[in-house]
């Protein structure tokens, strides 16, 4: 039997290309089916109805017409806009980092439902004025530990010795915390940064803009996880540069 030569789908704009004079790729990110690439055609153009509903990080319905390589977007209505990505610079810069990282980990075709909630959580936050540290690092964590990548918190990483509230160091290379036995080659850990990691990677999404880190545990926080996730992602990501400081 056939396939359907078309069909909807919900669908967060992680990114865009222009093709030529009109048209333009866009790589969604979809509860139904995962990453998908598409073409919306005459979307450049000034009286385009897709151009509205296709801007980044826009969450939005669609119709999908299947294509020989590429998909085709023939219809598309917004659901949300998060306006406040694309005239606040610094939670711009934060939108971009997550629609980047999650381009990275997801390969196209692989359905992953959790990972369109997660995002649309974090863009959500971002767009409400919810703080971004602690949602870029939740997203963080929760994004590479619900794919088999995230940091060991809870048992030394190098003997196995389970670590309470105070662990003797951080690896990166190694995938997590130390004991104080095994600290010496890693990165100093304090008591409320692994208390810290520990909230963010427990508490839903939507609860962590309300959340502020204290600044010291926040510089902690960055300097870890910006380490960690360049082991973890196999290309640079550019955005990653422009995350406020």
């Amino acid at each position: 039997m056939s396939r359907a030569r078309s069909y909807q789908v919900s669908a967060i704009v992680l990114r865009q290309r222009d093709l030529g004079e009109a048209d333009r790729i866009v790589i969604l990110l979809t509860r139904e089916r995962g990453k998908i690439a598409a073409v919306a055609k005459g979307v450049k153009r000034a009286r385009s109805k897709l151009a509205p509903a296709l801007q980044l990080f826009t969450r939005v319905r669609l119709q999908l017409a299947r294509g020989r390589s590429l998909e085709v977007v023939t219809q598309a209505q917004a659901a949300a806009a998060f306006p406040r990505l694309r005239s606040d610079v610094e939670r711009y810069a934060c939108a971009c980092y997550a629609a980047e990282l999650a381009d990275s980990m997801i390969e196209e075709g692989a359905a992953c439902e959790w990972v369109f909630d997660l995002v649309e959580a974090t863009l959500k936050g971002l767009d409400e004025g919810g703080d971004m540290a602690s949602l870029v690092r939740g997203f963080e964590l929760k994004l590479l530990s619900g794919l088999g990548y995230g940091p060991e918190l809870e048992r030394c990483v190098e003997c196995g010795a389970e670590i309470g509230k105070e662990a003797g160091g951080f690896s990166a290379a190694d995938g997590g915390v130390l004991c104080a036995r095994c600290g010496r080659g890693g990165a100093p850990l304090s008591r409320a940064a692994l208390a810290g990691l520990r909230d963010l990677l427990r508490l839903p999404q939507e609860e962590l803009g309300g959340r502020r880190l204290k600044e010291s545990v926040r510089q902690e926080l960055e300097r870890l996880m910006r380490r960690f996730v360049d082991y973890r992602v196999d290309r640079e990501l550019r955005s990653a540069a422009f995350l406020p400081k």
